[in-house]
C-alpha cells in the first residue's frame, strides 16, 4: 500500500492597481508536497489527480479571507486536455462566486498537440470557465500558440522574471509592449507578474496599467490555510 501524500497550496497574492495604491483581489495557487517536514515542489506535477486537486481546491477556497475575487491554479498541457480536469473545475466553480482561472503552463508535453489544446480550451469556454495563458512569450506559449487558442482565452499572464536579468523594465520594452498591445487589441485581461522592486511597480503603474499584478515586491507565496471543517487534507 502506497503511503499517503499530503498536498497543500502556497498562495501568492494578486493585486489590482488603484489610484491611491493597490488592493489585494486574489491569489495564484502553487501546489506543494510535504516531504521530510518541508513543503516542496512535487517531483511530477502531472501525478496530481483530478480528485486530489478538487479536494484541495475546495478546502482552500473555503478558508480564503473575505474580499477575495479570483484565484488561479496551473495545469500542465496533458492535464489541460483531460476532460476529467475540465469537469473538476466545473464542479468547483459551481460552489463559489470566486472566479477560478485555469492557467495553461508554458511547459512542453511532447504528446500534446496545438489542436488538442485548442479543443480543450473550447470546452473550458463552453462551460463558462476562465482560462489564462501562463507566461506568454516563453516555452510553448509562443505568439502562434496564443493566437491558435485565443478565441477561447480570457487572460494573458506576462512573467517579468522570465526575461531577467535586466536592471529596468525599459530594457525589454519591445517584448512587454507586444503583449500589452495584444491583450488590449484582443480584449483580454492582462496579469503581469514578477515585480521585484519599487521601480518595477512604478513602471507598471505608469506605463502598463493592467488587471492584476503580483511578485515578490507585492507579496511572496505563503502556505494557505484549509477549512477546519472540511475533510482531512491527507490525500491518498
Amino acid at each position: 500500500m502506497e503511503a499517503a501524500v499530503m498536498l497543500r497550496f502556497y498562495g501568492q497574492p494578486k493585486f489590482k492597481i488603484m489610484n491611491d495604491g493597490m488592493t489585494r483581489v486574489g491569489y495564484e495557487l502553487f501546489i506543494r508536497e510535504l516531504q521530510d517536514n518541508r513543503w516542496v515542489l512535487p517531483a511530477d506535477f502531472t501525478a496530481c489527480t483530478p480528485d486530489q486537486l478538487e479536494q484541495l481546491l475546495m478546502q482552500t477556497i473555503a478558508a480564503l479571507p473575505a474580499g477575495i475575487e479570483l484565484i488561479s491554479f496551473n495545469l500542465e498541457q496533458s492535464q489541460f486536455i483531460d476532460d476529467r480536469f475540465i469537469e473538476m473545475v466545473k464542479r468547483v466553480q459551481a460552489t463559489t462566486a470566486i472566479k477560478i482561472f485555469t492557467e495553461l503552463t508554458e511547459r512542453t508535453s511532447p504528446n500534446v498537440s496545438t489542436a488538442q489544446l485548442r479543443a480543450a480550451a473550447a470546452k473550458f469556454h463552453a462551460a463558462n470557465l476562465l482560462v489564462c495563458i501562463d507566461d506568454v512569450g516563453t516555452g510553448d506559449n509562443t505568439p502562434d500558440m496564443v493566437v491558435a487558442l485565443d478565441e477561447y482565452i480570457d487572460e494573458y499572464k506576462f512573467a517579468l522574471q522570465n526575461f531577467r536579468p535586466f536592471n529596468r523594465i525599459s530594457e525589454i520594452t519591445a517584448t512587454i509592449n507586444f503583449w500589452y498591445k495584444m491583450a488590449a487589441d484582443r480584449g483580454k485581461m492582462l496579469a503581469i507578474e514578477g515585480l521585484e522592486n519599487e521601480s518595477d511597480y512604478d513602471t507598471i503603474k505608469q506605463y502598463y496599467p493592467c488587471d492584476v499584478i503580483q511578485g515578490y515586491y507585492t507579496g511572496k507565496p505563503e502556505l494557505l490555510q484549509v477549512a477546519a471543517d472540511m475533510p482531512s487534507n491527507l490525500i491518498d
